[in-house]
């Protein structure tokens, strides 16, 4: 115990030994794993929550107690919470330092698989003597022009190749944290909205100095009637500057316009909504589901479009609810099929037949190019780590004037043996037929 009580307080009276255990603990793949099990597990909870909503609609699919844990703890908002971006930076700490304290170890084992004396030292993979000539050897693997050089007095030829796949996992790494603090920054600082409407109808997109036009909205079907493809044609045009780009958007292929992505999500049924006094028109508005439609010449008169869908008796026919002054109206009637007119004397409101209306997702991820680049490294440190073997070739001219062929690899021995004997076996084999 006393031992114990003085190692304690000979840690404690030592601040660097504290701050060595701790960085050693970070950089431990111990540690790095079960970072990446919580985020993995964070990850999934912001998938699982809807993000972003208030206390009443989590009470209505939760509970109330559930509620208030999920705001507590910042489920509404995973990928924003001080939590979540506190695991990510330590996860790409752990990583960045496990990378570093390789680095010295890694730049010797560069250095010593290039230097001869270091290099004999190890113990070969295969080995051959006898060996009359040592040059075709190294020709028919494949290491060409070996070094001439005196190790310990004897003559010596030497070479090695693939020294980069020394490096594979170190570049994997590395690769992993840009994905991982691409993502988290992409996620932290994402915009995100929602645009919808019918052709030819011109919307804003908010939070930003941009609307966007739906010029053409088309539902590809096959023969057989099943929808294959939504595709919206859209122009983009800066409110500020008048500059306007025209792309098209599809499920799985979103328009790139000034910077946004334009995601193709959903479509919709509207209406639209045609209003006329004593039979003259005068107004007229397309109306999706889900929007409100307010008339200018009756003051605190609205008219919602809650949905489109069967009435009582299985027709199908617009769901209408009347508002004044954000108070509900009963007029008696909900339901109106398609070219009802609902008469208000002396104004009459037609509905036309649907209207489908094209749902948009608008998204800007400023850190993507990061994710990218991390991938990118990632794929070369995995082509490194499993493809670029590091391999050493050197043979020793032995007192007989023979020499000792000895060969290594530090990956894939038995493929490497094999060629090994070939190589050596193919030299036997033109000397016999000499």
């Amino acid at each position: 115990m006393r031992q114990r009580v003085s190692a304690l307080c000979r840690i404690l009276s030592n601040p660097m030994e504290i701050l060595k255990k701790i960085c050693k603990f970070i950089a431990s793949m111990k540690f790095a794993i079960i970072l990446l099990i919580v985020v993995a597990i964070a990850c999934v909870v912001g998938s699982l929550v809807p993000q972003g909503e208030q206390f009443a609609q989590y009470r209505n699919s939760y509970s109330e107690r559930t509620a208030a844990f999920i705001l507590a703890f910042h489920l509404d908002d995973v990928f924003r919470s001080w939590w979540f971006i506190a695991l990510i930076a330590l996860l790409c700490l752990s990583v960045l330092l496990c990378n570093l304290t390789r680095v010295k170890a890694l730049i010797l084992q560069t250095k010593h698989a290039a230097d001869p004396a270091k290099a004999i030292a190890e113990a070969p993979t295969a080995s051959a003597s006898g060996v009359v000539d040592a040059e075709p050897v190294f020709r028919r693997l494949h290491f060409y022009r070996p070094l001439k050089t005196t190790v310990e007095g004897k003559e010596t030829l030497f070479a090695c190749r693939n020294r980069l796949g020394f490096w594979g996992a170190w570049v994997c790494h590395i690769g992993i944290v840009l994905i991982v603090l691409g993502y988290a920054l992409g996620q932290m600082t994402l915009f995100s909205t929602e645009v919808y409407g019918t052709p030819g109808q011109t919307k804003p997109i908010e939070g930003t100095p941009y609307e966007v036009t739906i010029e053409d909205f088309q539902i590809d079907r096959s023969e057989t009637g099943f929808i294959e493809q939504y595709v919206s044609t859209l122009t983009v045009k800066n409110t500020e500057t008048g500059e306007t780009q025209r792309g098209t958007s599809s499920v799985n292929h979103p328009a790139v316009l000034e910077g946004y992505k334009l995601y193709q999500t959903a479509s919709g049924d509207a209406v639209c909504v045609t209003i006329a006094e004593d039979g003259v028109p005068f107004e007229s508005a397309d109306l999706c589901v889900g929007e409100e439609l307010t008339i200018d010449f009756l003051p605190g008169f609205s008219l919602f479009l809650n949905s489109y869908e069967p009435d009582h008796n299985g027709a199908p026919a617009y769901q209408i609810l009347f508002f004044y002054n954000g108070q509900h109206m009963d007029v008696g009637k909900t339901y109106f099929a398609p070219g009802a007119v609902i008469d208000m004397n002396p104004y009459a409101i037609a509905l036309s037949e649907p209207i489908e209306y094209t749902l948009l997702r608008v998204k800007k991820d400023s850190f993507a190019w990061l994710v990218g680049v991390g991938a990118v490294l990632t794929a070369l440190g995995l082509f490194f780590a499993l493809y670029v073997v590091p391999e050493t070739l050197w043979a020793v001219k032995d007192g007989d004037g023979t020499w000792t062929v000895n060969g290594k690899s530090k990956k894939l021995a038995p493929l490497f043996i094999e060629q090994f004997e070939k190589a050596v076996s193919g030299r036997k084999g033109k000397e016999a037929s000499k």
